[in-house]
């Protein structure tokens, strides 16, 4: 068994609602209780998947451990029962916050379940997006060391119906010119009420007042993902906007997945695993700018 098919065996079946507690290690079914063998499992897996133990984590498990299950059994929650790969903005996060360790922690992560050089590598455009040359500071220093390879033993494996789909994101601009005409104008408003059935805010703005900025920010967007499913956009983006409370990009972002086919379940594990930073407080921005779609999505 490989380290991936182990890290997916370690993963699958936890399911608590089907009498299956056992995760990462630790039997969440018994909070006030731990083992040394569970212990032993938990830094096991973290070094695995992530290459090394959190130390963070690790001074709950020796001095608390309840506070850690209560901790896993919410995390765990957000976490697809197959594994699959799915959008997270964590890495924008940690890199704005200069926490190294923590963006080696999702590099190690993506490799370990197969995720190909240029794969990792848009997954990286995505995150510069937000983290800027700053973010980049701390990326550059946490990737020293990690090799991805072009074609890994065991590919990553995303949810069924994600696929490459480059044209999706076209909308009619040409981008040999910063400049935007009346008719691009008109297609790039048509692309958006054709997608997500509405106009952002900022587009409009930037349309009207900096056309020339709006155009060079789709030139990212439309070119950015040609080998990872179009799905990544969106749920990267809501998950980094969720993180870190930052309510302008969540409707856009929930109106996108659910046009590109991403399930309910998926983008509400995709905001369930951002509250981990974002907590509750941030689900009453998902109420207020997206909570009507939600209301109205059908499975």
């Amino acid at each position: 068994m490989s380290e991936l098919e182990a890290l997916r065996a370690i993963n699958h079946g936890f399911d608590p609602r089907g009498g299956h507690w056992v995760h990462r290690g630790l039997d969440l079914s018994t909070p006030t209780e731990i083992s040394a063998d569970e212990k032993a499992s938990f830094r096991e897996h973290y070094a695995t998947q992530f290459g090394h133990s959190l130390d963070g984590l690790d001074w709950w498990l020796d001095r608390s451990p309840e506070v850690l299950k209560r901790y896993r059994l919410y995390c765990s929650l957000t976490l697809r029962v197959v594994p699959a790969i799915t959008g997270n903005g964590t890495l924008a996060f940690y890199a704005l916050k200069g926490h190294v360790v923590g963006v080696r922690y999702v590099l190690h992560s993506w490799k370990a379940r197969g995720v190909s050089r240029a794969q990792a590598l848009e997954m990286l455009a995505m995150a510069f997006v937000h983290a800027g040359p700053r973010g980049m500071e701390t990326i550059a220093e946490a990737h020293e060391g990690i090799m991805f390879g072009d074609a890994p033993e065991v590919p990553a494996v995303f949810p069924e119906g994600w696929a490459v789909d480059r044209e999706a994101f076209k909308s009619g601009l040409d981008f040999t010119t910063v400049d935007m005409t009346a008719d691009e104008e008109s297609s790039l408003y048509d692309w958006y009420l054709r997608t997500i059935g509405e106009i952002p805010p900022y587009v409009r703005f930037m349309a009207r007042h900096r056309p020339s900025l709006i155009k060079t920010h789709r030139a990212r967007f439309e070119n950015m993902l040609c080998v990872l499913p179009k799905q990544m956009w969106p749920t990267t983006m809501l998950y980094y906007h969720v993180m870190s409370r930052q309510a302008e990009g969540i409707r856009e972002n929930v109106l996108l997945s659910k046009a590109w086919g991403v399930s309910k379940a998926d983008v509400l594990d995709t905001i369930g695993n951002a509250l981990v930073y974002g907590q509750m407080e941030a689900a009453t921005m998902i109420q207020r700018e997206a909570g009507d779609v939600f209301d109205g999505w059908i499975g």
